[in-house]
């Protein structure tokens, strides 16, 4: 049977032995870090993107053996062309596999869409990717918990997880560090549905060629909104570091999991407040999404 990778081992695979290596890594990764247990229910953060489509996939096999409820969740930004023809294709396969579908979307939540507010984000200095990020995030958070879901799990993968970990060393930011893993957070808090990883040990192109060899919904579409951000930045820098070192992803991560114990315990007693606008959960007096909403009015 032919090889349809190598990787970066140097170890070549055939369809069925990529197919098994790739979905043994993620169910070794959520026993390992006890991502899901049986008497959670999972919503899966669906953009409609590569990668959130395998983990919905992955874990829609998943939760089947195991009886679990699992369901997915939407959220329509509102960028033109681009999120409506993703949500297309992730309606037409939550309704060929029977999973129910929660869509919602800035429009009906905020008012507003992101492309309609794109040129007040760049006068006031932001970036499309930080304000969305937050709004999505807050929404993401708030309609998971109404639902009744345990856990939300996105599909950030080892390139994802790698990029983000160079950027809050960048920073000099420990305490956002300590947030990363395959499940994110210090500790467990109150009405925060706890968010899990489950291809934190894939990489980007192994989340590719497993999503073309099961016929999943592949778009690998930039999004338009996202601009020259330090993200991509440092994108580019892993991208061309890891021509000559195959392997500098996996080592950034896996030394990053020799010190994610220590941090998690150093930031685990962060006390919580109540956002004194939304009532939601927050860091600071006003959090993040109401300083970004009042900033855009």
């Amino acid at each position: 049977m032919k090889n349809v990778i190598t990787l970066s081992s140097g170890k070549k695979l055939n369809r069925h032995q990529f197919l098994h290596y790739f979905e043994r890594k993620i169910f070794r990764t959520i026993r390992k870090f006890n991502l899901i247990d049986k008497k959670d229910s999972v919503a899966v953060a669906c953009s409609g993107g590569k990668d959130s489509m395998t983990v919905l996939y992955v874990l829609n096999e998943f939760c089947k053996q195991r009886s679990q409820r699992l369901e997915a969740i939407a959220v329509e930004e509102g960028m033109g062309s681009y999120r409506k023809k993703l949500l297309i294709e992730l309606k037409k396969f939550c309704k060929n596999k029977n999973i129910k579908l929660n869509v919602f979307s800035f429009k009906k939540e905020y008012g507003f869409t992101l492309d309609k507010i794109a040129k007040k984000i760049k006068k006031l200095g932001l970036s499309n990717c930080y304000v969305c990020s937050i709004l999505k995030r807050w929404l993401l958070n708030k309609k998971a918990r109404e639902l009744g879901f345990s856990i939300v799990a996105t599909g950030h993968s080892l390139d994802d997880e790698a990029e983000t970990i160079i950027l809050n060393q960048m920073k000099g930011a420990p305490e956002l560090l300590a947030k990363l893993g395959p499940c994110s957070g210090t500790s467990k808090k109150k009405d925060f549905v706890q968010r899990i990883k489950p291809l934190y040990f894939c990489s980007s192109k192994e989340v590719i060629l497993y999503a073309r060899l099961r016929n999943l919904p592949l778009s690998l579409e930039v999004c338009p909104a996202r601009g020259e951000t330090f993200r991509v930045e440092i994108r580019n820098f892993l991208k061309d570091t890891e021509k000559n070192h195959p392997e500098i992803k996996n080592a950034i991560v896996n030394s990053f999991l020799q010190i994610m114990p220590m941090l998690k315990e150093k930031y685990k007693n962060i006390e919580l407040k109540k956002c004194k606008v939304c009532k939601e959960p927050s860091s600071q007096e006003i959090c993040k999404r109401c300083q970004i909403l009042k900033l855009l009015r």
